[in-house]
């Protein structure tokens, strides 16, 4: 039942069997339908999941629109992570894009697996730098890279992502309008 969420953490340390068996019964199973919001605005953020399957979308309300700031892959972690690390309401808000199966830890429990067992407590820093550096690396390429550029690595790394994700949210990600990315589309189509 947790095999990816097993692969996805065996990069991060060599777990024994004790440190899977103290979190199992952690890990409660959630289903989100489409639409279903998995952290509001103004919530606490008091859980991480793992995406089993589905798409998240992480995004802010801005001046009445909706700023898309993640979309999550599948077999990843996801959470609001300024409200989960420091347990303070949340600006941002995570929705489901289809129906997910989610893999999630409360925020206490995972302080409890922290302080039990340094392997988990070695997975979760990890964990929140890949998070981390995700999120620089995206910063750097708005600022760095002009839109095409930035949708040519997103079809080479989630090729996946544009059968399941409406291209509103694809054009919000990457900062464009709607009709920017049907061109854009349409010109790299041309290109290939």
């Amino acid at each position: 039942m947790y095999k990816d969420l097993k692969q996805f953490v065996s990069q991060f340390a060599d777990l024994g069997q004790a440190e899977w068996e103290a979190v199992m019964p952690l890990i409660e199973t959630r289903e989100l339908r489409k639409n279903d919001y998995f952290v509001r605005e103004g919530e606490v953020a008091r859980y991480i999941s793992f995406t089993q399957s589905g798409y998240l979308r992480v995004f802010y309300n801005h001046d009445g629109d909706e700023i898309t700031r993640d979309i999550s892959p599948l077999h990843t972690f996801v959470t609001a992570l300024p409200s989960f690390v420091s347990q303070t309401p949340s600006y941002e808000i995570i929705q489901a894009i289809t129906d997910c199966e989610l893999f999630v830890i409360y925020h206490d429990n995972l302080e409890f697996l922290y302080d039990s067992y340094s392997n988990w407590q070695r997975v979760g820093r990890r964990v929140m730098e890949e998070m981390f550096v995700q999120t620089q690396s995206r910063i750097y390429a708005f600022i760095t890279q002009p839109a095409e550029v930035r949708y040519k690595e997103m079809m080479k790394q989630f090729p996946d992502i544009f059968q399941h994700v409406p291209l509103q949210y694809i054009a919000s990600y990457l900062g464009i309008t709607s009709q920017s990315l049907s061109r854009l589309r349409r010109s790299v189509q041309f290109d290939g």
